[in-house]
């Protein structure tokens, strides 16, 4: 029985240790107003075009109501913050191209050694 409060106990550490980064990178972004939520789903629920539609893959992508600034990010396996980061500048910066979101995301990974400040547009065009 221990072994299973174990389970939920580091359960909810993680899911609290989302939520931080989640409201973390929120505000870093300028975001504050969006509500983010979290769902995870399975991984037969995830069909792969590039691999003749086969099901069972892993997954992270967040679907956005612009209109009621909310997104939804949706993922097979636990959130790691680049995937938090990633899934948010989709949010707050929605023409960029994958290609630009995966480089500001490696970039703001690296925020300890850049020390960027709070303050991301400086580094960050509107565009």
């Amino acid at each position: 029985m221990a072994k299973d409060s174990n389970k939920i106990n580091s359960l909810d550490v993680t899911r609290s240790n989302t939520l931080d980064l989640i409201q973390y990178w929120k505000s870093f972004l300028g975001i504050n107003e969006w509500e983010i939520l979290c769902e995870s789903i399975s991984e037969m629920q995830v069909v792969d075009a590039l691999d003749n539609n086969t099901f069972g893959h892993e997954f992270v992508g967040i679907s956005i109501n612009f209109k009621l600034k909310q997104g939804i990010i949706h993922h097979t396996r636990n959130l790691e913050e680049d995937d938090i980061i990633h899934e948010l500048l989709h949010v707050r910066y929605p023409k960029w191209s994958e290609q630009k979101v995966n480089l500001i995301t490696n970039l703001l990974r690296q925020r300890p050694i850049f020390d960027i400040g709070p303050h991301p547009n400086i580094l960050l065009a509107n565009g």
